[in-house]
Order: C-alpha cells, then structure tokens, then sequence
C-alpha cells in the first residue's frame, strides 16, 4: 500500500525548500528604493473652489464619491463594479452638453444629468436632492475639470524644465487665462431650430443619410449591431456599445430636441462625432432616428421633467 509523506518528512522537504529559495533571493538584488513616488506638481488645495463649489465639494463628498472618487478621478470603491465606468471629470470629456464639440458644458448641462439621471448606466437621478445642492455639485464638477486642465498645463511646463516655483508664481495667471480661456471659448448654447414637420419625405431624407454616416456602427436596423459596432472604443479604450434606437430611450433626454443635440455637438471621448450637415439634414435624421422605435418597446423615456435643456441657461 502506498504511503504518503511522513510529518518528519514533510518538515525536511520544507526546510530543504525554505533554504534554496533564500539561497536564491541573496543572489537576486533588491529592487532599487523609489526615487520620491510622486513628483511634486498642482495639487487640489492649491487649486480652491469659489462660489457654489465651496458647497458643491460637501454634497459631491456625501453623494458622488463613492463612484467618481475622492477627486472625481473616475476612481471611488464602488467603480470597478460599475459598467460603463465612472466619468473621470479631471478629464474635461463630457459627452451631454449644449456647447460646441470639444468644450467644457454648461452649468446647466450638469445639472440636467444629476437631476435625470443618465438612462441605461448606474448613474442615477436625483431630482429630490435640493436645487441649490444640485446646482452646487455641478459647480464642483465643472472645478474638477478646470482642475484637472491645469494641472495637465502644468505638468507639461514641469518636463519642460521650469521649476514649480515659477509655475505656480510668476507664471500662474498666464495659466489660469490661457487655460480657461480655451476651456470656455466657445461656451454657448448650441442653438437648436424649430423643428420641421416630420413627415414621409423628411423621414425618407433622414434614412438617406443613416446609410451613409451611421448604419456602420448602429447598424440597417438601429439596434447598435453594424459591422464597426464591436471594436468601438472610448478614450480610455473601454468598450463602446452604440445606442439601440428600438427601444426609444436615451441617455441625457430622449425628446427630439435632445437627439438633434447629440448630433449637432457629438458625445466628447467617444467614436461619436459631431455630424456635419445642414439643421434640416440634421432633423431629417432625427425624424428617421424616431421612425426606429419599436412600438413593442417596455422602456419609457424620461419624464417630461427632464426631456430637455432649458433653452436659455447660462454657465
């Protein structure tokens, strides 16, 4: 019969295994120590918030953290678990806005995701939360961006070879005006035209230009299904699953004034572009867009509360 190993035996093969694997660590160098981790450049701190963003940071402490992190990197301990992943709003991308493509949103346009909620991901509504602190967050969102905007400026100056000193002294307000100034360029609400009727023809129109800018990602039928719809990713090279327009919802406003926003502005970090055309072309796409929907669909849009941007908001 066959016998497995003694205890004595069990402890000399330990040993025996203990002693070569020291042997072989003296042989191997240690890893040098880190050269200081982290190299100094623009904190928060020295970055202050003014305004509705001093109470903004509270509210974002008690309600947002958890998903976007202690410094709205995207990063808080709920985040790996959520899909698609948290906004890093360091990053200055934000994809629901009423402002040119590649700006910085509105106060308005943030406030309308925290009130509604984004349909379709974890980021929920929360339109019970007070409209001064919805308001205030929003401002805190819009700093984070600033924040992270200039840190990028000042890092770029520090492999540049300028002391920290300089940029933060001498240099800080040509900074702050280049930087914000670029920021907030051409902040201003898209304007959205009346819309047309939506009838055959326009809708005829529409389905024309689908097949030539969208059905490659969306796919023939809209159901986010083209032959590019599998190897879309964003900035951070996550997945990108293109919007199914069967079922009639979308994310940040589902009216069809907000889907001629998406279009007319693009979504900022993803393969969704600004489209080019005329307003009309641009409504006949929303009209054939609409035509999608299937009437079977369960999901419901958002409530009218929250179908669109106030037309006239102000940063």
């Amino acid at each position: 019969m066959a016998h497995g190993p003694t205890i004595l035996g069990v402890l000399i093969l330990s040993a025996a295994s203990a002693l070569t694997l020291a042997a072989s660590t003296a042989d191997t160098p240690a890893d040098p120590p880190s050269s200081s981790a982290v190299r100094p450049g623009l904190t928060l701190e020295q970055y202050p918030p003014h305004g509705d963003a001093v109470r903004g940071r509270e509210v974002y402490a008690q309600n947002c953290i958890g998903c976007h992190g202690p410094e709205g990197q995207g990063d808080g301990p709920a985040a790996r678990w959520l899909n698609p992943i948290p906004r890093n709003f360091q990053q200055a991308n934000f994809k629901f806005r009423s402002t040119p493509s590649g700006e910085l949103p509105l106060l308005a346009d943030v406030v309308h995701v925290v009130t509604c909620g984004l349909a379709g991901s974890s980021m929920p509504a929360f339109p019970l939360m007070a409209e001064g602190d919805r308001k205030a967050v929003a401002a805190w969102v819009l700093h984070l961006a600033e924040y992270g905007m200039l840190r990028g400026e000042v890092d770029y100056r520090l492999d540049d070879g300028d002391a920290l000193e300089k940029i933060l002294g001498d240099d800080w307000q040509e900074i702050l005006d280049e930087t914000l100034g670029d920021a907030y360029e051409d902040v201003w609400p898209v304007e959205v035209p009346q819309e047309p009727e939506n009838d055959a023809d326009s809708v005829a129109h529409g389905a024309e230009l689908y097949r030539a800018q969208c059905v490659a990602c969306h796919g023939a039928g809209g159901r986010g299904d083209g032959p590019s719809s599998y190897a879309l990713r964003d900035w951070k090279d996550a997945e990108v699953v293109p919007r199914d327009f069967t079922t009639g919802v979308f994310r940040a406003g589902s009216t069809p004034r907000d889907l001629f926003m998406r279009m007319k502005t693009g979504l900022n970090g993803t393969p969704m572009p600004q489209i080019s055309g005329s307003d009309d072309d641009l409504w006949a796409l929303v009209h054939f867009i609409v035509s999608l929907q299937d009437p079977d669909t369960k999901e419901a849009p958002h409530p009218l509360s929250c179908a669109a941007h106030a037309k006239d908001a102000a940063r």
